[in-house]
Order: structure tokens, then sequence, then C-alpha cells
């Protein structure tokens, strides 16, 4: 690589980590106001006090809660015992719950909780806020207590209930192969009048952070998602819940950070999903949703235990559940009307959400890098899965081979244009000598030199230019790949998050990461193979610093990344090394003849 290039490569890596901040500040301001005025509405909260906040997207309390706006619902606890059946198949087994016709839990097989021997498998525990469970619909809400009955193939249960109003519900709760359940509600009116059932809506499970994961730098994970109709794609909320809760105490004059906010979401879904880095659950009800609303809570610290008057200076979120409304049904007398929904608890994972389609992946958050993302995690995992020891360090090493395999053509080039340029590159110096007082003229000078000598001054630039969405693809991908999730290579516990060796134990870092430093080292050997074509002096200083710059970007992201961006290094130093000594041999050869 030109020295040069590196400019290049590590400017388009710290826009890419400043984007978030680029696209609130800049382009969303003054690029699509109309979308900045929604956002700013977004953050508004109305008036309201106590520890407990309703917040509205739209900035004013809806009718429903108006009268009460700090008032979070909390059904009431029944008198009757809980019955519960649990649904398995070979990935999940679920738990229902008579109360509320709801999943308590759903624990899933293939995932163990940590990386220790014997390991218990990963259980997403919705006890608390149970998933599937109506709310604001009386006779059938929260822990109402429900008639319970199971299939003999483990698969299937039935609940049944008759509201005050006369109205029967009859749910059906079956589930399939994989980590997805379909859901039938039939509605029935056995009364003698027309019964109009308002606005309901179907609850999330709620969801936490796995203890011990190490979080990656300026990510959440922990949030909610909708998808808006008519194409307008997946809208991710989880980086504005802490944003929301400082809110609720700056504009409303709190003394302190409410415990737990709850807010609409004023726009239609055709699904919602709460989610954390690796497991998500997806509510998809036939015919969407009219609106989302979303629940949050945030950690208690220690010191605010002890001392209720403890103000935190922000909030870490701790749960997150969310519900979807549906529209209000009115059922004639002996009548019914039927509900159809699916509901996937599972992982985070491309092949189990893909099948489903609807946009589902999306929760996974691959953005605008989703195209070039989806094929690296396609050919990484075909590479695991079919060659030889079927582990992804390997099989990152091996995309990394490829990867260059495929640019090789562009390398070519590339190293091409960089020979010219050293060439003409006395004459570059006598034009800057002889026009150093006219700044203009040697641009206009040097530029006819190119043109003449037939060099693309930015063809050393190319490769870099093309790998950069490749590298932050990859980056995407490795960041909440449950595929990586506890993956070992060599000393590597989890290619997911950085090596973490003497965790606590290393001066102003807290860990040792090697592989980050290794990489440095490999582009300070580079930049020494790589001769000097002369140009700015203060240019090349600033290279002199550009391997501390990388180690420092590059020392808390995911190892399997680092690991990719290593063995790039080592497999161009390779490159430039196998060149070097052709061409010395070319030499030698004329020299000889």
């Amino acid at each position: 690589m030109k020295k040069q290039d590196l400019i290049v490569v590590v400017a388009l890596i710290a826009l890419w980590l400043a984007w978030p901040t680029v696209d609130r500040l800049v382009i969303r301001k003054y690029f699509f106001p109309h979308s900045a005025a929604v956002a700013a509405a977004t953050n508004a909260v109305p008036a309201v006090s106590g520890s407990n906040v309703v917040l509205d997207v739209a900035g004013t309390a809806p009718a429903a809660i108006a009268e009460a706006p700090a008032a979070v619902e909390e059904p009431a606890m029944p008198s009757v015992p809980e019955k519960t059946a649990v649904l398995e198949n070979a990935r999940v087994k679920v738990t229902v719950s008579s109360w509320g016709a709801s999943i308590v839990a759903a624990e899933l097989k293939a995932y163990p909780q940590s990386r220790e021997a014997g390991s218990a498998p990963v259980v997403l525990d919705f006890s608390d806020t149970r998933a599937l469970a109506y709310l604001g619909v009386p006779g059938f809400s929260g822990f109402d207590d429900f008639a319970l009955e199971t299939e003999r193939d483990g698969r299937t249960a039935r609940f049944e209930r008759a509201s005050p109003a006369g109205v029967r519900l009859r749910r059906t709760i079956t589930l399939t192969d994989g980590y997805q359940l379909k859901i039938t509600d039939e509605l029935s009116n056995t009364g003698a009048e027309a019964v109009t059932l308002p606005a309901q809506r179907i609850q999330l499970g709620a969801m936490r952070d796995f203890k011990g994961e190490t979080p990656t730098k300026g990510m959440v994970y922990l949030g909610a998602d909708t998808l808006l109709p008519g194409g307008e794609g997946v809208k991710h909320w989880g980086s504005k819940i802490p944003k929301w809760f400082d809110a609720a105490r700056e504009q409303q004059g709190l003394p302190k950070i409410p415990a737990r906010i709850e807010w609409p979401i004023e726009k239609p879904a055709d699904w919602i999903a709460v989610k954390n880095k690796y497991f998500a659950q997806v509510l998809v009800p036939e015919g969407g949703g009219d609106k989302a609303r979303v629940r949050a809570t945030r950690v208690i610290s220690p010191a605010e235990v002890e001392d209720p008057a403890f103000k935190p200076r922000g909030a870490v979120v701790e749960t997150v559940s969310a519900s979807l409304e549906l529209p209000e049904l009115t059922i004639r007398p002996g009548e019914s009307q039927t509900r159809a929904m699916q509901y996937y608890a599972g992982p985070k994972k491309y092949s189990e959400l893909n099948q489903y389609g609807q946009h589902m992946v999306d929760v996974m958050e691959f953005g605008m890098w989703a195209p070039v993302g989806k094929v690296l995690l396609r050919i990484l995992n075909w590479i695991h899965d079919v060659l030889w020891p079927h582990n992804y360090g390997v099989a990152i090493i091996l995309l990394t081979i490829l990867v260059r395999i495929v640019f090789w053509p562009v390398t070519r080039k590339s190293t091409e244009s960089m020979k010219r340029m050293q060439e003409i590159q006395p004459l570059v110096t006598e034009v800057r000598a002889k026009y150093k007082d006219n700044t203009q003229k040697q641009q206009q000078e040097i530029m006819a030199l190119y043109k003449e000598h037939k060099v693309n001054p930015m063809g050393g630039c190319l490769p870099m230019l093309i790998q950069i969405p490749v590298f932050i693809a990859l980056y995407v991908v490795l960041r909440s790949a449950i595929e990586l999730r506890f993956s070992p290579f060599l000393w590597i516990k989890d290619l997911s998050q950085p090596e973490n060796l003497f965790q606590g134990m290393i001066p102003f870092v807290g860990s040792l990461n090697i592989l980050p430093i290794f990489m440095a080292a490999t582009m300070a050997w580079q930049q020494k193979l790589t001769p000097s074509a002369g140009g700015d002096p203060a240019q090349q200083k600033m290279m002199m610093f550009m391997p501390v710059m990388m180690l420092v970007l590059f020392y808390n992201i995911a190892s399997g990344l680092v690991l990719y961006w290593s063995t790039n290094q080592v497999l161009m130093i390779t490159q430039q090394l196998l060149m070097q000594r052709k061409k010395k041999a070319a030499a030698a050869a004329t020299s000889g003849g």
C-alpha cells in the first residue's frame, strides 16, 4: 500500500466511526429537515411528574393516557394459581402460562449461557412482562386466568376465557420446527348485543443484556424495532431510549431520572421486535398494527439504593419491552372473528430470520452495508461449515485470502500506477522547487506531468477505496453475529469480542489485546518496505504516527475484525516482498545480460 493511501483509509474509518454524530447534526438537519423535525418531535416529552413517565413521540400525551400520564399500566395479580405447560422441539422449549394465555420463558437449547463446559442453555425469561399477553382488554388482560389444555404432540396449547361483556377468546399457540410460534385468536360474541372491543395491545416480553458479554464501544444492542409499512423500512429505537430518560428529567424538571418510561410510537407497524445483542422476539400480526408502545426500565445503582436522593448522571437501560396496538373490533351476536399472528423467539441469525421474510433480518442492523454484509456472512458460514477444522478464525483468514484474490487485478494496476509515480517523482520535485512561490501554477504543472506520463494520482488509493465497504460490512457482521459468539481461535476465547487478556490488570487500557498490537506492527513494517516517493515532509511525518492511530482505533473492537485486517496486512507485505524480489531478479538478469 502506498503511504499516502493510509490517510484515505484512516479518514474513511474516522468518518465511519463518527457517522452517527454526522448524520444527526449535519445530514438530517440540513439535507432532510423533515426527518429532523420528526426526530425532534420524537425526543419531545410531555409535562409529567413522578418516577414513572409516559412519553409520546408526537410530543403530546394521547387521550388514553392523558388523565394519568405518570401511571404505567400494571395488571393486577390473579387470585387463582398459575398453570403452566411446555411446548418443545429440538431447538427450543417454550413455557406457556394460563395467566394471560402468555409465554413466560423460552429456552434456546443450542446456545449456552457461558463458555464454561456444561453451561445451561440461554433462557429468555418473560415472567415479569409476559409475551403475547393482551393489555387494556377487560377480561383478557395481563394476568387474567385462562383455561389451559395441551395436545399430545407437545407442540400445541389451547386457551379459553369468557369476558364479562360476553366475548369468548379461544387462543391456540402452535410451535413449529424452528423458533417460530403460530397464534390464532378466535373472538366470539356469546351475548345478545353487538360488542365493540377497543384497540387492543399485545406485548412482547422484557429483554435485557446478558451478563459477562463485553459491549462494543458506542453500540446499543438492547432495544426495540418496528417495521414501517409502505416500504419505509425498519426503525431502530434502541439508541433513543437513554436520551428519553434524560429528556424526562431535564424537560419536566424532575428531581432525578425516572425509574422507568413508556411511550407510544404514533406510526403504523407491520411488526414489532424487542432484542438484545444476540437474541430477539418478533411479533408479526396478520394485517399489521396501528401503533406501538415501548417500555424501558433503568439500572438502579447501589449508591441510589443507599441514598434515594442520589441523582445518577445518565440512564443505563436494564430492560426493554414493547407492545403493538391492533384495531378495534365489532362483533355481532353469535358471530366470531379470527386473528392470526406469528411470533419468533430465538437467535439473531441470518439463516433463521431470512426464511420468514418481511425484513425480519433487519433486526440485525446491517444498515446500508447489508448487501455486502449478507454476502460476506454467507461465504464465512460456508467456509466454516465445509472446510476443516470448522473454526471461524480459520474461516476469517480464508475469507481474507479470497478477498485479496478477488481484488488482485485492481491491486496490480495500483502497483503499476505507483511504480510510474515513483519514476516521475524527480520531475515532480523539480516542478515544486521551480514554482514554490506559486501554488496554483505548481499544481497545474504537476497535473500536466501526470497527464503526459499517463499517471493516475489516485490509482494507488483505488484498492483501498474498494475494500473499505468490505471492511465496514465485515465489522457490522462481526459485531453481533451469533455465529461468532463464544467462537474460539488459538488464544482468543470469543471472536466477536476483544481478546481481553488479563482483564482489569493492565493500567490505562484495562486488558491486553495482542492482535491490534500485531496489526500496528505490520503497518509500521509495511511503511518501511514502501519506498518513499518524496512528497510533503509534514505528510511523511504524520505517516509515522499512523500505526499508533490505527492501534487506538482498533484496540477495543471485535477480535475477528482485527484478525481480518491483520491477515490482510500480512498478505500485502508478502505480496510486496515477492514483487521486490521479482524486481531485483529482473534487474540482475538485465545487468547480467
